[in-house]
């Protein structure tokens, strides 16, 4: 257990990291390989997606223009070594459906000059397109399906499913992280979601920079870091009305969390966390090798969570992005990852406890919720209230806030008395690859293996978009 003096470092602004000092931070930082030689520090990037199989919408198309264009500055100071695209957009039939996919193979030949210059070698050069027809062409930007069934296939082949206890790759965006772990190369592992539509290449740098500051000769002092924002919400419906977003987040992880920590005295130090369910963060790869990947919507909080338990609140640290404007969904759409949020995290305090809660813990997790909410509130209106004075068409409604908070209430109970098992299937975990590793003794034939099966899926899926002519 990790004393209450333990914290969590609270980096403050995004922007007191200077663009160029990180640039020459991370050049100037050397790391060992397997092999005890020196290479210099790589960053991967990771960009999972959520599309609807009947296409990208203009807005949608428009944000990974500017995502791909800023990443292209960073490629160009050398700043990032590779990106990888994960999708999982499916068919009718439940097959995977490679259209999106194609289409971000596009804008990519599009914004990264490095990527076209890579394509347009294979289009002169006969001899390199069969190379990366079989894989062997490392391609900066990769795209990767979920649900792709050549990586199942190899991952059945190297005992993997042996190791997960099903067959296949789950659904849900945690069990596209836990992928995208071993086809990644870098020490120093990125997450950024594909709905930022104010997306800055400082965001990159400033996730990343005080991993690499901190970097000694295998290892950095601070291991994981995580955004916090305020979060504008422009929704697929309405695109021109903005709305004071992160409402699971704000509305109940945040006062759930703060709850954990207060009524049992668990993960002192996370009570300060003021956005747990950022989808951007930085974590070494020491530490994202041991990590469990639910398939649900739990997935930013089990990492936050097991992180802790494995290094402490010291080796974690928060970055202020300021604002941040997504494209989200209406709160009625948000059911199935409020009810999975909850679960999992009580699940966790069962397990830290060793037993289920009596009825009078249930009963003061809820009033310690309730205390920790009426709080927020009244922050959450000021927010509101300096937002409307720079951003056209702010709404925000105090009453509704209320009575969302009523039904989340509603939802806590329901999750702690067991009435919403119906609501809450048990989920999966997908084992760390550290075990797998553990129990297949093949990890690393098997990473070398799926890094080429992403690059054969990239060769594919420019070939059917067809920028390629070979």
């Amino acid at each position: 257990m990790f004393s209450k003096e333990s914290k969590v470092l609270d980096l403050g602004d995004y922007q007191r990291f200077d663009f160029g000092d990180c640039i020459k931070e991370k050049f100037n930082t050397s790391v060992l390989d397997e092999g005890g030689l020196s290479s210099p520090l790589s960053i991967s990037l990771v960009i999972p997606t959520k599309f609807e199989a009947k296409g990208i919408l203009e807005i949608e198309e428009d944000t990974l223009h500017r995502i791909l264009a800023q990443c292209s500055e960073l490629v160009d100071a050398g700043y990032l070594d590779e990106i990888i695209v994960m999708g999982a957009t499916q068919d009718e039939e439940g097959e995977p459906d490679f259209g999106v996919l194609q289409n971000i193979v596009k804008i990519a030949y599009e914004e990264l000059g490095l990527f076209k210059e890579q394509v347009d070698l294979l289009n002169k050069y006969g001899s390199q397109n069969e190379k990366a027809k079989r894989g062997l062409i490392d391609f900066f930007l990769k795209v990767v399906h979920q649900f792709d069934k050549n990586f199942s296939k190899l991952l059945a082949k190297y005992g993997v499913f042996g190791a997960t206890g099903y067959f296949g790759i789950l659904p849900g965006k945690g069990s596209g992280i836990w992928l995208s772990v071993p086809i990644t190369q870098g020490d120093i592992i990125c997450f950024v979601d594909a709905d930022i539509v104010n997306f800055k290449k400082e965001f990159i740098t400033g996730l990343c920079h005080p991993i690499i500051y901190s970097w000694k000769a295998q290892e950095a002092a601070v291991k994981f870091v995580k955004a916090y924002y305020t979060r504008i919400t422009i929704t697929k419906t309405d695109p021109q009305t903005n709305i004071l977003g992160g409402r699971i987040c704000r509305l109940l992880a945040v006062p759930l969390l703060k709850s954990i920590v207060d009524t049992f005295k668990l993960y002192l130090g996370l009570e300060n966390i003021k956005y747990p369910l950022a989808g951007e963060f930085a974590v070494s790869r020491d530490i994202l090798e041991r990590i469990n990947f639910p398939n649900t919507y739990a997935i930013e909080t089990s990492l936050l969570f097991q992180t802790y338990d494995l290094i402490g609140p010291s080796s974690i640290a928060q970055l202020d992005l300021d604002t941040y404007r997504h494209i989200g969904q209406r709160f009625e759409n948000l059911e199935t990852m409020a009810y999975q949020i909850t679960d999992s995290a009580l699940r966790v305090v069962d397990e830290k406890l060793g037993r289920p809660l009596t009825n009078e813990e249930k009963e003061q997790l809820i009033v310690s919720y309730q205390e920790n909410i009426d709080h927020l509130i009244g922050e959450y209106e000021k927010t509101a209230s300096r937002l409307k004075q720079t951003e056209e068409n702010m709404v925000y409604s105090r009453e509704s806030d209320i009575e969302k908070i009523q039904y989340l209430k509603k939802l806590i109970h329901d999750v702690l008395t067991g009435k919403a098992r119906e609501k809450t299937p048990r989920y999966s975990n997908s084992p760390s690859w550290r075990r797998i590793n553990e129990r297949t003794r093949n990890y690393f034939v098997l990473r070398e293996m799926l890094r080429r099966r992403t690059n054969q899926s990239t060769w594919s899926r420019l070939r059917e978009c067809g920028i390629l002519k070979r």
